[in-house]
């Protein structure tokens, strides 16, 4: 048994038998072959999935004209306001002009601001909207029914204003600003609602190259849109008035209060600086000519310094006139003036007195008077040094006294003008906190003056133009165009999911997939069998028409002239034609998976080759799950398995068709244990050897190639093997790989025949229309023109 599964091994066998069909015979392939992606194949995917598309347009469609026609109509208010920017401020100081620059996001931050929720909360409070029922329209819940009945009747000229219920708990003050800042939370809160509301039924047009701008309010109450436009553009006009003189306001107050804060500080710095000069005695001028305390204490210290000069002198001259031996050596004995005159005296009776004794003696009384005088003269010019000796101790004392009281007083005087520096550099520091003062007021009343010129080039940038009219006709819905948009992309969405499962559809459907798929010659299309193919017009006037059947193995026989019998005849001549020199004679029959119709295409092949007079056996070898036998209603007790296994009498295992008298059945026989082994062993082979010289076609019929490998061992052993593909359920790579796992073996595929094909599926079946017409007589052509015209 080992050397009978060796042929299953692949081997070097030559490619060239698994050449198309086309390359094997001139003809073309089965069918009518279509470009890649060409018109009619998007053509016939589109009219394939109709129905999904027709129902998916119709109810979307249907949807959302119901919708459109539930929705109430709407006004439109339109107010038109003009923005115009302020010219830049121009301010000159003392060597600079300032020029203002223009704001390049003017117009961007002024239309985003219109949409500002602040807007629209003041536009709900100032116009009272929680309390008004009408805001919210009534036709907003209005029923299916009632949607139905506006679609075919005219529009009101004014919708209707059913009560709405009003959130409670809110007190809305008539002045908005105030009540703006009185609102709390959940107020704030219960608000949203109407904010977002008006917010979404807001549109802002700039017109183009003109500084107006249109606020457009849409609702569903004329009067309501009216309101909300022109409030909307009133409130922007003062909430832009506001913001532009927020900032030059608060700047005014904050410096008019730092004005007011410096103006007292310097009156209280001034005051306090005044009366620390008057309690420390200091002179509010910071000159040194009004300081009277620093000149005394330079007037006491020059006079302090001469007494001290003085009181040296005399020191030096006492101590010199007490260390002489001779005190008329003394400078100031010296140069005394009585002791001068003294001197002079005595000099003078010395010479009075030496002229008398010239002429007397000592004893005349004149010489002796002169004598008495002289010794008196003596005796007080004795005592004159130490007279002036005491009169210069006198004058050193003195003079130590007033240098005593002079230094005194200089240091009391320079204590009270360190005291005056000290309050001095006090004053001093008052002075420069008042002058900084000073300095910073005049700052802020040249930046007060700045502002003031500021102020005064400015004034709204926001005007009302034109005022909204009471709109008189709906804008809106769209409804028509709603309707048209919903039509297109329904359709469009329609074709696009047609498309989706399209491409998601692995299946082989039509010869054009089996060619550029599969890569194998499509040798016929068989068409769907049951009520759903139609037969031909003549085979009604040939007789009776046949029974209904629940297969179409038997279709040939039932209906010959059916389109199923004209494609197995077409099948029939591929065969023939599939093998140069001679046409084959043993044909395996099988599928890449269970249920796709290998059995009948087999049976009904073989009747075909039967029908041209040749000599042909069909072959169950489905040892699996044997049908032969209940299609042709014969027995099965004995069969295949049974020569196989021994039994070697054919005649007595081949049996007769009675509807076919060349036809005969070699049944598969009881259902063996080892299927494989049996149709891979040597007996199999010497079998179809012994058959083939007694038929000229043998059919056989083999389980699914991949899941069996029943298919790959009988492929060795035949001519050619027919590849049977379900179409529009067998999976493109389950094919695929059917294929492949034959040509491994060696096998030669003639082709693939699409089985069970929906006539009516596609247009390119045209040979039910082509076989009708040419079965029909000329009458029946007459009469069917004479119809038709």
């Amino acid at each position: 048994m080992a050397m009978q599964d060796n042929r299953l091994v692949p081997v070097g066998l030559d490619r060239g038998l698994d050449r198309p069909l086309s390359d094997l015979m001139a003809s073309k392939p089965y069918g009518v072959t279509a470009e890649p992606g060409s018109l009619k194949d998007y053509l016939f995917v589109v009219l394939k999935r109709k129905w999904l598309i027709l129902s998916l347009v119709l109810v979307i469609t249907s949807l959302v004209a119901i919708q459109s026609f539930r929705a109430p109509s709407i006004y439109e208010g339109e107010t038109t306001i003009r923005i115009q920017q302020k010219q830049p401020n121009i301010l000159q100081s003392t060597d600079r002009i300032i020029i203002g620059q223009s704001d390049p996001n003017f117009w961007g931050t002024q239309l985003k601001l219109l949409q500002n929720p602040a807007l629209a909360r003041q536009v709900v409070l100032t116009l009272d909207l929680p309390h008004n029922p009408a805001f919210f329209g009534s036709q907003s819940q209005t029923g299916f029914f009632d949607s139905l009945r506006r679609m075919f009747s005219s529009p009101p000229s004014k919708p209707s204003t059913e009560q709405r219920a009003v959130p409670g708990g809110l007190t809305v003050n008539n002045e908005s600003q105030n009540a703006l800042g009185r609102l709390t939370p959940e107020e704030i809160e219960k608000l949203e609602v109407y904010e977002d509301a008006i917010i979404a039924g807001e549109i802002i047009e700039p017109i183009p190259n003109t500084n107006l701008v249109k606020i457009i309010y849409r609702h569903s109450d004329p009067e309501l849109a009216q309101k909300v436009a022109n409030t909307l553009a009133e409130v922007f006009k003062n909430y832009n008035l506001a913001i532009a003189t927020e900032g030059s306001t608060k700047a005014e107050d904050l410096l008019a209060n730092e004005i007011a804060r410096l103006q007292s500080q310097i009156n209280q710095d001034q005051e306090v600086q005044w009366n620390y000069a008057k309690n420390h005695n200091l002179p509010l001028t910071t000159g040194s000519a009004g300081n009277l305390e620093a000149e005394r204490l330079q007037t006491l210290s020059a006079q302090l310094l001469t007494a001290e000069n003085e009181r040296k002198q005399l020191q030096a001259q006492l101590e010199a006139a007490r260390s002489e031996k001779d005190v008329f050596s003394v400078p100031d004995v010296n140069t005394s003036g009585r002791v001068e005159k003294l001197r002079d005296r005595i000099s003078l009776l010395k010479e009075q007195r030496d002229a008398l004794l010239v002429t007397y003696t000592p004893e005349w009384p004149a010489v002796k008077k002169l004598d008495v005088q002289i010794k008196n003269l003596e005796a007080e010019l004795q005592k004159a040094p130490a007279e002036i000796l005491t009169s210069i101790q006198r004058r050193y004392e003195a003079a130590v006294s007033k240098e005593k009281l002079l230094r005194d007083s200089y240091e009391k005087q320079k204590a009270t003008t360190t005291q005056q520096t000290r309050d001095t550099i006090d004053l001093m520091a008052l002075t420069h906190q008042l002058e900084t003062n000073k300095q910073l007021l005049n700052t802020l009343l040249q930046r007060k003056r700045e502002l003031d010129v500021a102020n005064g080039n400015g004034g709204n940038e926001v005007s009302i133009a034109t005022p909204s009219r009471l709109p008189k006709s709906p804008v809106g819905p769209p409804r028509l165009r709603n309707i048209i948009i919903a039509f297109l992309l329904s359709l469009g969405g329609g074709i696009g999911l047609a498309f989706l499962l399209d491409f998601l559809d692995d299946t082989v459907k039509s010869v054009e997939d089996v060619d550029r798929y599969i890569h194998l010659p499509a040798l016929a299309l068989i068409p769907a069998g049951g009520d759903r193919a139609p037969r031909l017009p003549g085979a009604l006037r040939g007789g009776p028409p046949p029974a209904p059947s629940n297969t179409t193995a038997l279709a040939m026989i039932t209906d010959a002239r059916s389109p199923i019998a004209e494609s197995y005849r077409h099948l029939r001549t591929s065969l023939l034609l599939s093998s140069a020199g001679k046409p084959p004679k043993t044909i395996l029959i099988t599928s890449s998976q269970p249920a796709e119709g290998k059995t009948t295409t087999g049976i009904n092949t073989a009747f075909m080759l039967a029908q041209t007079g040749a000599e042909v056996l069909m072959i169950d070898c489905d040892l699996r799950r044997p049908r032969l036998h209940a299609q042709f209603e014969l027995p099965n007790t004995k069969g295949l398995t049974t020569w196989l296994s021994g039994e070697k009498n054919l005649d007595l295992l081949v049996q007769k068709c009675d509807k076919a008298p060349n036809l005969k059945v070699l049944t598969s026989g009881p259902v063996p244990p080892n299927p494989a082994e049996l149709l891979g062993s040597e007996e199999m082979r010497k079998l179809l050897g012994i058959l083939g010289e007694q038929y000229n076609h043998i059919i056989i019929d083999s389980p699914p190639a991949i899941s069996f490998t029943d298919a790959s061992i009988l492929s060795t052993m035949v001519d050619g093997v027919i590849l049977v593909v379900h179409g529009g359920r067998s999976s493109r790579a389950v094919v695929r790989r059917a294929k492949q796992q034959l040509l491994d073996v060696g096998a030669h595929v003639f082709g693939v025949v699409l089985n069970n094909v929906k006539v009516d599926a596609r247009d390119d079946y045209y040979y039910s229309r082509y076989y009708s017409h040419y079965y029909e007589s000329d009458s029946d052509a007459d009469q069917r023109a004479g119809e038709t015209a």
